[in-house]
């Protein structure tokens, strides 16, 4: 770097003695011209490697802009560039530190490592959708999906039966038909008993959880079309005549009354929904459906009112939208 800085350095001079005897003579500016453009790219290959190494990059429009530069003021260009990086060198800025601090190790909890489970959701289904990445990668993906709930699952299942690998949809088909399976063996047991039930109390039991039960096939989006309409009727069924021996079964008409928004009834929701929370369900899970009753009903005055007053210092996360839109 030093020889190229003292060949900068002569073209720079020896530039200015033409510039210096040129005249009106055509053939000596362009001399000057031709021996200014030499000793502007010299140094400013010197001054750019002066630079941090953060300035260096882009090459092109760093080291472009100290030739231009130098160029076009000769010698006072480089005086100019060589005194702002001794400046900058001899008084560096301080860099802001404010949100800095010293943070303690955190408590090892021993019996929570049960509850780790590895493999965030969103990156699986980014495995699972990029039908680029290899076939072990996705089926890896995939058989790790048996750890996440059910609910969060089986739309992605879902969508993999469409999938053009062989491996994939037959294992995410088994996965989902392995879930629903479970759920209708439980049910199967459940029914020989309820026609064995000896007493009201008996059978009231039985009633409940088999509308547990066919809820679970849907809470899990483990139905469809058809099947869904079907189930959904099962668990009316089974929750009315559950109600019918314990009416104070809040559970129940929650229940219901999610079904009863679902069939798009509101105004059958809502009674069902208000029984649930006066019987003491959480009222920060009977609140949202009940502003979706009223906003099906088209009474936006009342949703703005239901969703004031939820005060629950943690809502869901699909709720939180709705309440900064409804209460801002």
């Amino acid at each position: 770097m030093g020889k190229l800085g003292v060949g900068g350095l002569a073209a720079q001079i020896a530039a200015l003695a033409l510039l210096a005897r040129a005249g009106t003579s055509t053939p000596l500016l362009l001399a000057f011209l031709l021996s200014q453009g030499i000793a502007a790219a010299m140094i400013a290959m010197v001054l750019w490697r002066l630079l941090p190494r953060r300035f260096r990059v882009p090459f092109a429009w760093s080291y472009g802009y100290l030739f231009a530069f130098c160029f076009l003021v000769p010698m006072a260009g480089a005086i100019v560039c060589l005194g702002s990086l001794l400046i900058a060198r001899l008084f560096p800025g301080r860099r802001p530190t404010a949100g800095i601090g010293l943070v303690g190790l955190p408590v090892f909890v021993t019996h929570l490592i049960s509850r780790v489970t590895h493999g965030g959701g969103a990156r699986l289904r980014a495995q699972l959708g990029n039908t680029r990445a290899p076939l072990p990668e996705r089926m890896t993906a995939l058989v790790a999906m048996q750890s996440m709930p059910a609910r969060t699952s089986s739309p992605v299942l879902r969508d993999l039966l469409a999938d053009s690998a062989d491996d994939v949809r037959l294992l995410a088909y088994g996965m989902l038909d392995g879930a629903e399976k479970q759920l209708t063996q439980q049910i199967m047991a459940e029914l020989p008993r309820l026609e064995e039930a000896l007493d009201a109390s008996e059978r009231g039991e039985i009633n409940k959880r088999l509308a547990d039960l066919h809820w679970e096939l849907i809470y899990q989006n483990l139905v469809q079309g058809d099947v869904y309409r079907y189930t959904a009727d099962q668990v009316e069924r089974y929750a009315r005549a559950a109600l019918e021996a314990d009416p104070d079964q809040a559970g129940l008409w929650y229940m219901r009354g999610r079904l009863a928004l679902n069939r798009h009834e509101p105004a059958q929701a809502r009674a069902w929904l208000e029984r649930a929370e006066t019987l003491g369900f959480a009222r920060e899970r009977t609140l949202p459906l009940l502003a979706e009753a009223a906003y099906l009903e088209r009474d936006y005055a009342a949703v703005r009112t239901i969703l004031l007053s939820f005060d629950s210092p943690s809502p869901l996360p699909l709720v939180r939208p709705l309440l900064r839109y409804w209460q801002s």
